[in-house]
């Protein structure tokens, strides 16, 4: 799991502090990051983060994919060269 704060430039509406967030986040053996989707900042990280996760638990065999399914993998961000606003939705990613 990974805990996403979002528009993390509006402090002065935060109804959470990110030392808060962070502190439930480590209490509860998450990750935890800040975003702000409309600079980009941190959302590819959040994703890779969470990926990578899923990918070191199918691994571990914490979590069994179902059969027929190959499981989890990571691609480099430099092979999204399609801007998202001109793929289907389904080709965000290959997972």
């Amino acid at each position: 799991f990974v805990l996403v704060g979002h528009k993390w430039d509006l402090v002065a509406e935060r109804s959470v502090s990110a030392e808060e967030a962070g502190h439930l986040a480590a209490t509860l053996g998450m990750a935890f990051m800040e975003t702000l989707a409309h600079s980009n900042i941190n959302v590819e990280l959040a994703f890779q983060t969470l990926a990578g996760g899923i990918q070191q638990a199918v691994g571990q065999g914490v979590l069994a994919p179902h059969q027929g399914y190959d499981g989890i993998r990571l691609i480099s961000s430099q092979s999204h060269q399609q801007p998202l606003a001109q793929r289907e939705p389904w080709e965000c990613c290959q997972c």
